[in-house]
């Protein structure tokens, strides 16, 4: 990929969204459909919300930690593809191990791999935005990742079903396209040149400096979203098996409580994708903010709705709406985190902190499936409207505090 071909905008952007779509696919299977059935077949019923809570957050320390020095090393050498090409790898391998693990603990061992290498490859490829991009073209760029991060969702559900809910077929799946986007990423953008990084050390007190005061407060709306995800995303396959129970949508009946998540979730993706690239060039012309306050309220709104229905089809619905809300915002998302970046020569470190952002809400994934127990052991499902309470709670604030970023409107 080039920025000087004289194709469309969305067209130029298509090879660098291509590993973004690898990733969320890989993600969209992973985390809400494999990862829940396969800790509940190794421990059992009554532990599998703390167990696949324990499980996904105190192994997010990895990607917490992690990506902030691999940011600051690619600066330093100023590259950014060897990182993603090796951090596939890492990732791949676990995947591996996943698929063949024979009890809890070796699954464990094989997501600390693949966590690894989502770290490797994670904040030097955020970096291609701000490197690559143009600052009047980063709403279209940001809005056309949205758009193959959503569309991956959508090919995700597909899987899922085509594959007949298959645990094998859909590790596979994931680690074929994980391979085959990042050839067409790391073939066709071309390695940025970048200004390399002389400094030798990671310095973190810089960004509690002025200059990065908008970053800080990209930072922390952005960790109040993914709080609120996270607080529930984990947990949907064990809230429509406890919760809703029969999959009925007009005369389809879906068999299981595994496809009727990808389908809940792939039907999501599509009113996401739909407005992902509309919300994304909409940001170039009239702000981000006002973008992040309509996918704000749309958010919150979807997490009331889930609380509050037993109805499959009702949930369907509401996932409709959400979806709406979710494509708004991560259409700005990446524009809104490359737009208040103060250091050019610090662009890889700086996208990794960021990412932080997105993990740092995984760590108390243990305590949302404590919550989730014990809500559950009190009342009959008790748990589940706790949660979602919690994650209207996070959107709200992820929404309002955005008022308070001065460089962008």
């Amino acid at each position: 990929m080039t920025t000087t071909r004289p194709s469309g905008r969305v067209v130029r952007f298509v090879p660098l969204s291509a590993y973004w779509f690898g990733f969320s696919f890989h993600w969209f299977l992973l985390l809400p459909i494999l990862m829940p059935a396969d800790v509940e077949r190794f421990v059992g019923e009554a532990n599998k919300g703390a167990y696949l809570g324990w499980l996904a957050g105190t192994l997010a320390l990895i990607p917490l930690v992690l990506p902030p020095f691999i940011g600051t090393w690619s600066d330093r050498v100023g590259k950014r593809m060897p990182f993603l090409i090796w951090g596939t790898v890492i990732n791949v391998l676990g995947l591996l191990v996943m698929l063949f693990a024979p009890g809890y603990w070796v699954y464990a061992a094989g997501y600390v791999l693949v966590q690894l290498g989502n770290s490797v490859a994670s904040s030097p490829y955020a970096a291609l935005i701000p490197d690559v991009v143009p600052p009047e073209e980063r709403g279209v760029a940001s809005g056309t990742m949205a758009f193959f991060q959503l569309s991956s969702q959508i090919a995700g559900g597909l899987a899922a079903f085509a594959l007949g809910g298959s645990r094998e077929g859909q590790f596979v799946a994931i680690i074929s396209v994980l391979l085959l986007v990042t050839f067409i990423t790391t073939r066709f953008v071309r390695e940025p040149g970048t200004h390399r990084d002389t400094t030798h050390q990671l310095d973190l007190g810089v960004y509690f400096k002025p200059q990065y005061y908008d970053f800080r407060w990209v930072f922390l709306t952005r960790a109040f979203v993914e709080s609120g995800r996270f607080a529930v995303q984990p947990f949907l396959l064990f809230y429509l098996r406890d919760v809703i129970r029969t999959f009925q949508l007009g005369p389809l009946q879906i068999p299981s409580a595994d496809l009727a998540l990808a389908a809940v979730l792939m039907l999501l993706s599509v009113t996401a994708a739909a407005t992902a690239l509309f919300a994304g060039r909409l940001s170039d012309r009239i702000g981000k903010k006002p973008v992040i306050y309509f996918a704000g309220a749309l958010t919150a709104a979807g997490a009331l709705g889930f609380a509050l229905t037993h109805s499959f089809a009702l949930a369907v619905l509401i996932a409709l709406v959400f979806g709406l809300g979710y494509g708004a915002y991560i259409s700005v998302d990446w524009a809104l985190a490359t737009s208040v970046l103060p250091d050019e020569t610090k662009h890889a470190r700086d996208m990794g902190i960021w990412h932080i952002a997105l993990v740092f809400p995984q760590l108390f994934q243990g305590l949302f499936g404590q919550v989730l127990d014990t809500g559950n052991r009190a009342s009959t499902n008790g748990g589940y409207p706790i949660l979602f309470s919690i994650a209207i709670v996070f959107f709200v604030l992820g929404t309002v505090f955005v008022s308070r970023i001065r460089g962008v409107r």
